[in-house]
This record gives C-alpha cells, structure tokens and sequence, in this order.
C-alpha cells in the first residue's frame, strides 16, 4: 500500500519546485489563471530571477518565491507566507512596485512598463472577513475608474477555505489548488489522482512522486 506523501506543499522549497521549476509550468499558469481571472488568460510562461535588481548597498533586497512572466510581458510575483505579520500588507505593496519599476533599465521608456501582479497566499488569515479572495487595483476614488496595465494585489487565504474530500472535485480551480497546497501531504499519490484528476494537479503531483529531488 502506498504511503502519504508526507511533504507539506506550503513550505517554501516545495512550494518553488511545484510552480518555479522550469518544465512544470503548467501548474503556475493553471493557479494565475484561478487567481486573476484575466480577460486575456495566461497561456505561456517565463520564470524570472525571484531576486529584485538593487542600485545601491544600502537598498533593500527583494526576492519572492516565484517570478514569472508571459508571452504579453506582463510581469507576476507569488509568495505563500505561513506568518502573516500586521505588516504584510504594506510588505506587498514594496514588492509589487518593486516588480513593476523593475522592468525598466536607461534608455527604456514608461511605455514598456507591463501590468505587475502580485499573488500572495497565505497559511494564515490577514481580514477580518470570511472572504478567500481580495484582489487591490489602483481605482480613482469617486469615479471607479481604474488604471489598467499597472499594479494589481491579490491575497488568498488558503486558511479560509476548509472544503473536503466530498466537495473539492466539485470546486473552482482556485479552491482546489487552497486545498491541493494545503492537504496534498496527508494523502497518497494514488489518492490526489482520484479527488484531482486534471492534468495540473497530476504534474504537481509526480514532483511527489519524486520525493522532490
């Protein structure tokens, strides 16, 4: 019989061999697709250096857990914290606008400058809310009006969703892949094939299957 696989997806060297390793793209644009929603989908990506370009000694060093980008330029950061600190929220701000003005070397002008998108997951609840999904977008005030091609943060709190075996096939992809990270280490490979037999969740899967290695 097979055993569990054992290997939390949450922590963070899993969690960059999942959907940072180059040849299992799938999985990432599977779960940028669950979380943005975007009217042009992903269908292609690049993985990026995850750390930030610095000018100077003294500036401070970004690096996040996957850095991607795809076949229109637009540029996505993903993180998945298991402490959430009261300053997370100002945390992802510094690295999204440290993504989005990344982009630009001398010579280049603002119209290169691509849409930034910033996913973090977290273990932990950050609102005060029961809501899984908040997505931030840079809005005028009275009108609404937003502007496109800039920053976009996206918080999910894998936390808040606590479906089961009985409901997961019949969830969105977003929730399968908050249930797939967080429980995928109690069961067996066998077992995650049965509940989730699409094509993004067995390619995560077989990186278990090799113990990660």
């Amino acid at each position: 019989m097979s055993m569990k696989i054992g290997i939390r997806a949450w922590i963070d060297f899993a969690f960059r061999k999942i959907f940072g390793k180059p040849g299992n793209e799938i999985c990432l644009i599977s779960l940028l697709n669950a979380v943005l929603g975007l009217p042009r989908p992903v269908v292609s990506i690049e993985y990026l250096n995850p750390f930030g370009f610095i000018d100077f000694e003294t500036d401070k060093l970004v690096c996040v857990d996957v850095k991607a980008t795809d076949e229109a330029g637009r540029i996505f950061v993903i993180e998945i914290q298991i402490v959430t600190q009261s300053s997370f929220a100002k945390r992802a701000v510094f690295y999204a606008c440290e993504a989005y003005t990344d982009q630009l070397r001398s010579g280049q002008g603002y119209s290169d400058l691509r849409a930034t998108y910033s996913i973090c997951l977290l273990m932990r609840n950050l609102w005060e809310d029961e809501q899984l999904h908040h997505q931030f977008r840079l809005v005028e005030h009275d009108s609404g009006m937003v502007l496109d091609e800039s920053i976009e943060i996206h918080s999910v709190e894998l936390s808040k969703y606590n479906g089961d075996t009985n409901q997961v096939c019949g969830a969105s992809v977003l929730e399968q892949w908050c249930y797939w990270i967080k429980n995928a280490s109690e069961y067996t490979v066998e077992e995650l094939q049965e509940y989730l037999p699409n094509k993004e969740f067995l390619r995560a899967r077989s990186f278990f299957g090799r113990r990660l290695s």
